[in-house]
Parts: structure tokens; C-alpha cells; sequence
């Protein structure tokens, strides 16, 4: 599923994007894996009804947007390209982003390289991304081992097998809404876009990277609201509580207690709650 929305062409691919809402005040909602725009679908009708213009894209490879075959399109490069277009070509300007797990990285990035477009941030699941890379240990990279999974070949006729037995039982089987997550790793398409982007951004190379100084981060220079949930079973509390240390801004941290990975679904009423109230 979709939030309802329009085509909007970019880069030679065609996003589906969901554009409620009218005014100055504008927030971009950016989703993460295995989802689509839908995530945010209780927090969009209160964004509208506080006088928000809501945006939230379907990301490559998800929903109703193009699925390109080619691995390498969905390096992050690219995408992060594709959402700078997508802000251009729908005039938003000095706009608040959202970003969670994937859309999160997407966040981060655009935030730390591009500030003069935001207002304020809001980063779900994921702290800032040099303490992702910087705080290595064996328990993270254990943490991560599902990365390393999505980029073996047989992984997309894996998660589709019997009804998606083992993706329900060892990728995401805390996910609120795992039936319909389920009913879209059943299309070959889809399957393969959304691993895809594991795939063009492996971390063996983002290490590299990181570890020779070819990919460095500045501080955050705009105030950005963390929330992490402690029943998330993919990424650490730790990098979001040291995030402080990464910024130049306004900085504060939400632990919301009991709650999946995916608490902008499970956890709807409090995500909503802490948006409204930074975002106001």
C-alpha cells in the first residue's frame, strides 16, 4: 500500500509522492525498509490538521515508484540526488524532514551536506551516521548480519518461499504489519529494488570508505530530534544516545519503551506526539 499521491518525474524515474496540505510550512517524510509512504499514514492526517504541508515520497524501488533493474541505482548518491530533485521540482523551501531507518540515512545526509534547507529534523531508529561507521564492535557487526544476507543471490526467492516463512521469522518479524509487508516480497520487482539497496551500499565498502577517510561527516547544524525505541532489534540505542557529540545544534533524545524497530506504526500516538510538539 500507498498513501495516495501523484506521479512526479525525476532523474529518468517516476515517484509516486504524496502531497497534502498547502502553506509555508512544509515536512518531508522519508520512509525506510521494507515500507512505502504508508508508514507514515497516522501521522500524516495530524501533520495536515497543524497546518503542514505533508510530502512523503515512495523511495526507489517501493510502492508505486519505478523499479530500475540495475543494482547500481540505488547507490545512495543517486538517491539522495533523487530526492533533491523531487524537493526542486515541488518548491518546497526551508522545509522540517523525518527520516526512519533507511529514510533516515537519506535524513542525515542531506541535513549534515545541504542545512540551508532545513528547518528541523527528525531522525527515527538511526543516530548520526559517523557513529555508525566510528563505533565499530562485534556486537554491531553481528547486529548488522542481515545487510550481509540481502546481498547473497538467492535472497529474493528466499524471502518469498513459503509465504515468506523465513522473512517472517528472522528479517523483520517484529513489523506491525508483516501480512502486507509479506504480500509485496511475493513480487519479484519489488523484492529485488528493496534489497537492491543493500546491494549498491554494502558495508564492507562503506567501512573502506570510512576507515581510509574517504567518507567523512560534519556536525549537524540543524536541530535535530532523535527517537529510538527499546524494543528495536536491528539498530543499537547507543549511536543515538552519543549523537549529542556529532552536533551543532539543538539536540534531544526520546527513548519510547516497549515498541518495535517500526514504532512510527506501533508507537503512533507518542511519534506523533514528540513530532508535533519539535516540529511546532
Amino acid at each position: 500500500m500507498s498513501l495516495p499521491g501523484k506521479r512526479v518525474e525525476v532523474n529518468q524515474v517516476s515517484y509516486h509522492v504524496s502531497d497534502q496540505g498547502e502553506g509555508d510550512k512544509a515536512v518531508l517524510l522519508l520512509h525506510g525498509m521494507p515500507d512505502t509512504s504508508s508508514l507514515w499514514k497516522h501521522q500524516v492526517p495530524e501533520l495536515l490538521r497543524a497546518g503542514f504541508r505533508v510530502v512523503a515520497p515512495d523511495l526507489l524501488g517501493y510502492g508505486k515508484t519505478d523499479k530500475p533493474e540495475a543494482v547500481e541505482r540505488y547507490g545512495g548518491e543517486l538517491i539522495i540526488g533523487d530526492v533533491i530533485a523531487l524537493i526542486e521540482v515541488l518548491g518546497l523551501k526551508q522545509m522540517d524532514i523525518v527520516g526512519h531507518d533507511w529514510g533516515a540515512f537519506l535524513s542525515w545526509e542531506l541535513v549534515t551536506h545541504l542545512p540551508d534547507l532545513f528547518r528541523r529534523h527528525v531522525a527515527i531508529s538511526v543516530g548520526h551516521p559517523a557513529l555508525f561507521f566510528g563505533e565499530l564492535s562485534i556486537q554491531a557487526l553481528k547486529e548488522n548480519w542481515y545487510m550481509y544476507l540481502n546481498c547473497q543471490d538467492a535472497a529474493p526467492d528466499l524471502y518469498a518461499l513459503n509465504d515468506c516463512e523465513f522473512a517472517r521469522k528472522f528479517i523483520m518479524p517484529t513489523h506491525p504489519e508483516l501480512d502486507e509487508v509479506c504480500e509485496r516480497l511475493k513480487d519479484p520487482a519489488a523484492v529485488r529494488s528493496m534489497l537492491n539497496w543493500d546491494r549498491a551500499n554494502q558495508l564492507a565498502s562503506s567501512y573502506l570508505a570510512y576507515m581510509s577517510g574517504q567518507l567523512a561527516y560534519a556536525k549537524c547544524s540543524v536541530p535535530t530530534l532523535g527517537i529510538w525505541s527499546s524494543g528495536d532489534v536491528y539498530l543499537p540505542e547507543e549511536p543515538m544516545k552519543k549523537t549529542g557529540e556529532f552536533m551543532d545544534a539543538e539536540w534531544r533524545y526520546e527513548r519510547l519503551e516497549g515498541g518495535s524497530h517500526w514504532c512510527v506504526l506501533d508507537q503512533a500516538k507518542q511519534v506523533t506526539r514528540l513530532l508535533l510538539d519539535w516540529l511546532k
